[in-house]
């Protein structure tokens, strides 16, 4: 055998080149000749997309596409499955069964097995796929399934669906990844074969479930599938959602009081429970000594400490936690003091929908506050409401000042501007701090006073995101003109000079931020009170003096030049409009040639909003950053 053949053989060869290339580039080399089909078609169905959302495509709209996954299918090592096709999976194996083992006795088969659908297409045979290790199933119901070339009627069904998935899952022996999405539980029943399910799944490390239930049945519920699964776990994340507001799922229910599905399957929708089909496994005892992730599922109003502290206990080495609302009347200071001394390696702490009653909206950092010192790396909050003024984050982030790197609030309220001056003098190691919201929502503001009073402790920032409340300049005399309106020589009247002072030390203390590359700079203007304008959005202001270069001959102000340092920036977000009243007057060919020079590795900056024209001097600016282009729209991060 030739070098040349012997090299392009090597097993060592192709499973360094395999995650390096598309399925694009895989199917064109199998493409070229028998060997190269040989050797590179299994790598072709490794990684198994056939999900409807991919491309708009349906993986098995022909015939020829279900034979070859026939032939194919002891390769698949990641599977994602929608709806419709974890449901012709599923009769696809229990027809390599009959085909297989036509003389299977039935009671050698579980009794909570549906029976398969009344195909009116070929179903191809499918193997147990023996290498699978990733599973991931997306139950959306939303979806336009009508036009499906394999649509079978049990998608209708959601109990049904659980039994299907179940199965599937548990015929793959060396499942190690597996994610539920939307999945339905609606009674005790369905919750047992779950939890059954999870026990038999020796070798899972990771598990991402969101769970379709009744609300008042969260709390109980998020803890028995808890408690049932194995201790090699390495991630856990459980979501609940309310079964009550899925409008596609009561669709579906009603589709099953149509037809009558006993004809299909042992079991309809109306069956509540049946110890003989599903008995109730035995729960967990010993801890989860592997899990490093936990995401803990939202929970109901009748949640007490002990059943929150029951969970921690069995979690003593995770890293990253994330809550979701933990409703209820417990002592938010014990579980804190307990989470911290059961949990001492948290890392990471997420709040996700955090919304808690009362203290409760202080839970999230009365952990930090009792977690080991300078252990916390990383806080991320999204859409939640707290209670964080500058003395809980002296209590809670100060704890961690030189660990703490990233700190995320995106759709927050409760937040101070003091607890935010806090953040920002305390914490010297801090690399991302991003404070921001959807643009028809008001969230967290830190007044101008508060931003200059305290020299920042950071300057080693990548990404800062903030929203800056500006008092707003009442005129003395209707006549009175914006200074930079006015002809000149200019002269600032003592509010203003008062006011440009301030932004000044922002503005230096921002120039001094080398490391930056993602800035996001928003105005709230507001009043004496520090109330917000509610008939200003951030998108049309600017902020006063930060985008001009100063003019001695006519005395008008301008900072750009102490923003020179930022030679790494690559986008800039925020009040930045360059058709704001004071930016249409101020920004001229002039700033935009220091744009060029001291900005060389800005790529988006949203001086325009969609689809507005350029104006000439940024026209020229795009002309000079052909590679790459150079954004200038509004663009959604």
């Amino acid at each position: 055998m030739a070098a040349t053949k012997r090299f392009f053989e090597l097993r060592e060869l192709l499973d360094t080149l395999s995650p390096l290339l598309t399925i694009q580039d895989i199917s064109k080399l199998t493409q070229t000749s028998r060997a190269m089909k040989t050797q590179w078609l299994p790598f072709l169905y490794r990684n198994l997309n056939m999900t409807y959302y991919s491309r708009g495509k349906r993986l098995l709209r022909s015939a020829d596409a279900k034979l070859a996954l026939g032939r194919n299918i002891r390769h698949v090592r990641l599977l994602k499955l929608g709806l419709c096709e974890m449901v012709y999976v599923y009769n696809s194996m229990l027809a390599f069964i009959d085909f297989t083992s036509p003389d299977v006795r039935p009671d050698t088969t579980p009794a909570w097995l549906p029976l398969p659908d009344r195909q009116t297409f070929h179903v191809v045979p499918l193997p147990p796929m023996t290498q699978l290790r990733q599973l991931e199933v997306h139950f959306d119901r939303s979806k336009d399934n009508t036009n499906c070339p394999y649509l079978m009627s049990s998608i209708h069904n959601s109990r049904v669906n659980l039994a299907q998935v179940c199965w599937v899952a548990l015929q793959s022996s060396n499942l190690v990844d597996l994610t539920l999405r939307s999945i339905v539980i609606k009674d005790i029943r369905d919750l047992r074969l779950l939890m059954m399910t999870l026990t038999g799944l020796t070798r899972l490390k990771t598990l991402r479930l969101s769970v379709l239930a009744i609300p008042t049945k969260w709390s109980s519920w998020g803890s028995a599938i808890f408690f049932s699964c194995s201790t090699t776990l390495y991630l856990l994340q459980i979501y609940m959602q309310d079964i009550f507001t899925d409008r596609h799922l009561t669709y579906a229910d009603r589709i099953v009081e149509r037809v009558n599905t006993d004809q299909n399957h042992r079991f309809n929708s109306e069956l509540v429970e049946d110890n003989s089909e599903v008995m109730s496994p035995v729960l967990r005892t010993e801890r989860l000594v592997n899990l490093k992730e936990l995401a803990l599922w939202e929970m109901d109003k009748s949640t007490t400490a002990q059943d929150v502290v029951a969970l921690f206990i069995h979690c003593p080495n995770i890293e990253t936690l994330t809550l979701s609302n933990i409703r209820g009347s417990y002592d938010t200071e014990v579980v804190a003091q307990m989470a911290g001394q059961l949990c001492p390696h948290i890392r990471q702490i997420n709040c996700r929908g955090w919304q808690g009653d009362g203290r409760t909206k202080q839970l999230p950092f009365r952990i930090m506050s009792a977690i080991p010192e300078q252990g916390l790396q990383e806080i991320n909050c999204y859409s939640s409401s707290f209670i964080l003024n500058d003395v809980v984050a002296r209590k809670s982030f100060a704890r961690h000042s030189n660990t703490l790197h990233t700190v995320v609030f995106e759709s927050c309220v409760g937040i101070n501007s003091r607890s935010l001056s806090v953040l920002l003098a305390e914490c010297p190691k801090l690399e991302v701090l991003q404070v921001t919201w959807v643009d028809h929502m008001r969230g967290p503001t830190l007044h101008l006073e508060d931003a200059v009073a305290i020299p920042w402790g950071s300057t080693n920032f990548r990404r800062l995101s903030l929203t800056i409340g500006i008092p707003v300049i009442e005129p003395f005399h209707a006549s009175e003109q914006p200074y930079y309106m006015r002809k000149g020589p200019i002269v600032l009247t003592d509010a203003e000079s008062v006011r440009f002072a301030l932004l000044e030390k922002l503005y230096k203390q921002i120039g001094s931020l080398v490391e930056l590359e993602h800035l996001d700079l928003r105005v709230d203007m507001v009043n004496t009170l520090g109330e917000s304008f509610d008939d200003t959005t951030y998108e049309h202001l600017s902020f006063p003096g930060l985008l001009s270069l100063s003019d001695k001959r006519t005395g008008r102000v301008g900072y750009l030049d102490l923003l020179s340092g930022l030679m790494k920036l690559k986008e800039l977000r925020g009040s930045v409009y360059a058709r704001a009243d004071e930016t249409e007057k101020t920004m001229s060919m002039r700033e935009v040639v220091w744009l060029d020079h001291f900005w060389p590795e800005l790529e988006l900056a949203e001086f325009f909003f969609e689809n507005e024209p350029v104006s000439m001097p940024f026209k020229w600016l795009q002309d000079q950053r052909d590679s790459p282009p150079l954004q200038l729209h509004v663009s959604r991060p």
